[in-house]
């Protein structure tokens, strides 16, 4: 799903206020530790007060060597700080999915996602991102203008908090080249969805060590970012209210992205294990699926490594009949496909536990995927094949399979697909030709 890699990188509120609860250094009995210097707590008409440029400009200025020392590395130059309201975020947004993910495409990933029961009907994906955005958006990084912008009616609670965000996502597109990475990600929507994870990873592990070292130093005191769990943004009414799928795509980078650049390891944060390298290593050879995301190890382990197969799906037009055509193809990754087997993440927020709340037997042991769209005026048809790496496997996915009535499975060995839609009674004879005509190539090891 294209739309969280498209519209920026931005740092949600609510999730910054779920790391602060994970950095915090607990007491002992369990509650937050307090300030050691007995600094103040910010006033609440302080956190109401609108942010000015300056004021932010001034927290740059803070925050930016504290950021090149948890993420061991400089800034090439400084980076340039803009005050925008809601109006001018929602226009940001807008341009950069206009840019990076057509109409035509989004509306074919619409109809798939419907159609495979991964969002109700009529869902408009543009504006359940954006609604989504304008209410948890606190600032975003625009790596086309090298430039961060910050919402000015952020609570100033949070706002040393986005800034680190925010600056890590400049600090690692000076470096890297965040839009080249996606360029070359572009055609393959899984693996750019990896991507993106270690891109919203890098800048929540580094936000979340800064949260830490601030609230040991005194600096930042943890009840004020409780409180503002309790205000109307951070009750995040909008986003639980969308469909889960799009709560998990809006959710995953940051929790997945941490968990998979610490390895699987969580408690690193507080232990100070953060390593830069790993950090520099899934920039410069970036995971190639959402699997390698779930499983660190699949990454890291050299031994365990697994690369993505492909998957090519025949040209089922003329089985359809006359009028009928293709008009999308895409991928969709183990990260997606576990909510066609009934994962179910909870609380998605919530950092512990969290690679068993996004997957589930049934959808591990991914190989690859690929999806076709055939259109005939209104109507539509959605032919999904998926490989896996054993017949026990695809056999786990096959039985887990939670799909809207009258969707057709077929599976041959370690190949499943489905047939969705309004294939009607051509619908076997269409699962049959696809399962036969299926082509899978093992990837190239490097």
């Amino acid at each position: 799903m294209r739309h969280t890699r498209c519209v920026g990188f931005g740092a949600s509120l609510l999730l910054l206020l779920t790391f602060a609860a994970l950095a915090a250094p607990p007491a002992p009995n369990g509650t937050p530790k307090p300030q050691e210097n007995g600094a103040p707590r910010p006033a609440p008409a302080e956190n109401a007060a609108a942010l000015s440029k300056e004021d932010a400009a001034a927290l740059a200025a803070e925050v930016s060597p504290i950021v090149e020392d948890i993420r061991g590395a400089k800034f090439a130059h400084p980076v340039p700080v803009e005050i925008v309201d809601d109006q001018a975020a929602r226009a940001h947004f807008k341009s950069r999915l206009e840019e990076h993910w057509p109409e035509q495409d989004r509306r074919a990933e619409e109809t798939v996602d419907t159609q495979l029961g991964l969002i109700p009907p009529k869902t408009d994906l543009q504006e359940e991102v954006f609604d989504v955005l304008e209410e948890q958006a606190g600032g975003y990084y625009d790596p086309d203008r090298d430039t961060f912008f910050v919402l000015g009616d952020m609570p100033r609670a949070a706002a040393p908090i986005i800034v680190a965000h925010e600056l890590t996502h400049a600090l690692d597109d000076q470096r890297f080249g965040i839009d080249r990475l996606l360029a070359e990600a572009q055609d393959d929507d899984d693996r750019s969805g990896a991507l993106e994870a270690v891109v919203e990873g890098s800048g929540t592990v580094v936000m979340t060590v800064f949260i830490h070292r601030q609230i040991v130093a005194g600096k930042l005191d943890p009840k004020s970012l409780l409180a503002f769990q309790e205000s109307e943004v951070g009750k995040a009414e909008r986003l639980k209210a969308s469909p889960l799928f799009v709560q998990r795509s809006l959710i995953a980078p940051y929790i997945l992205g941490m968990a998979f650049l610490l390895r699987g390891e969580l408690i690193r944060i507080q232990t100070g294990g953060i390593t830069p390298s790993d950090l520099d290593h899934a920039f410069t050879d970036p995971p190639r699926s959402t699997e390698q995301i779930l499983h660190p190890e699949k990454y890291w382990d050299p031994a365990k490594r697994d690369l993505p197969r492909g998957v090519a799906l025949p040209d089922l037009a003329a089985d359809l009949g006359p009028g009928w055509a293709r008009k999308g193809e895409g991928n969709l990754g183990e990260l997606t496909l576990g909510l066609l087997t009934g994962v179910d993440p909870g609380d998605a927020t919530s950092p512990d536990r969290a690679l068993e709340r996004w997957t589930n037997a049934a959808s591990s042991g991914w190989g690859g995927d690929r999806w076709n769209l055939y259109r005939n005026g209104e109507k539509a048809v959605t032919v999904l094949a998926t490989s896996w790496d054993t017949e026990k496997d695809a056999r786990e996915f096959e039985a887990g399979l939670t799909l809207p009535p009258g969707t057709t499975v077929r599976r041959k060995g370690e190949t499943v697909v489905v047939i969705a839609g309004d294939a009607g009674d051509r619908a076997k004879k269409l699962a049959d030709r696809a399962i036969a005509g299926v082509k899978v190539t093992k990837p190239a090891t490097r």
